[in-house]
């Protein structure tokens, strides 16, 4: 039985962190909202092991998995907005 595992050295971890902290993965958002940031490097970490090794091929790549992060993302909330100009659905009305 044989493994196959890839030992990054301490440039590709700096690589790594270094591109998620141009797309806005922080310190700050590792703070606020850890999963996001975990989700974030974890995504970065397979496409650099996979041979993706420019940063605008994986700064694209995220955005496109995961969005924007930090204050242009969108934190999951309420439809309510979109109900005030739609109005509510026939499920959700009172008869």
């Amino acid at each position: 039985m044989s493994s196959n595992v890839s030992i990054m050295s301490p440039s590709d971890l700096q690589f790594i962190r270094s591109v998620l902290g141009e797309a806005g993965y922080n310190a700050k958002l590792l703070v606020d909202d850890p999963r996001s940031f975990e989700t974030a490097e974890l995504l970065v970490t397979k496409l650099f092991l996979a041979g993706e090794d420019s940063r605008p091929g994986l700064a694209a790549k995220l955005e496109c998995q995961l969005g924007k992060a930090g204050r242009y993302r969108r934190p999951p909330g309420s439809s309510l907005a979109r109900y005030a100009i739609q109005g509510l659905p026939s499920e959700l009305q009172f008869s």
